[in-house]
């Protein structure tokens, strides 16, 4: 059974009335292929949001520890005292971003359950 199976699709009315129109076949993505042929239920879409996410916040991370880094150098005896409560807060996301990873990797382990669903071939 299908996790969708309670799920009605999604139709948008056509301008002429006459007609209904799924948005997953309607919906185009930029290399010309249907919504609903890459993103077939919304954990493939999930996973691709996840994925990016964590891109996001190692970039961040890297950016703020950059942050308390100069805060260090430029200020005085106050100002090195609050870069190092910025870099603390940046390694305590990192600790509690890589925690939440591998949270999810030992269940996956433990449960056998597959959570991350491999991106579909172009």
């Amino acid at each position: 059974m299908s996790l969708f199976a309670f799920v009605k699709p999604v139709f948008a009315q056509a301008d002429t009335g006459t007609a209904d129109i799924n948005l997953g076949e309607f919906l185009k993505l930029s290399d010309g292929s249907n919504v609903k042929d890459v993103y077939s239920n919304p954990s493939v879409l999930v996973n691709v949001v996840v994925k990016n996410l964590f891109v996001i916040a190692g970039v961040l991370m890297f950016l703020w520890i950059l942050y308390a880094g100069f805060k260090f150098i430029q200020a005085g005896a106050q100002g090195k005292e609050e870069a190092r409560k910025t870099l603390t807060a940046a390694v305590v996301g990192f600790v509690i971003m890589i925690a939440a990873y591998w949270v999810v990797q030992i269940v996956q382990v433990l449960t056998g359950a597959q959570m991350a669903i491999p991106a579909p071939a172009p």
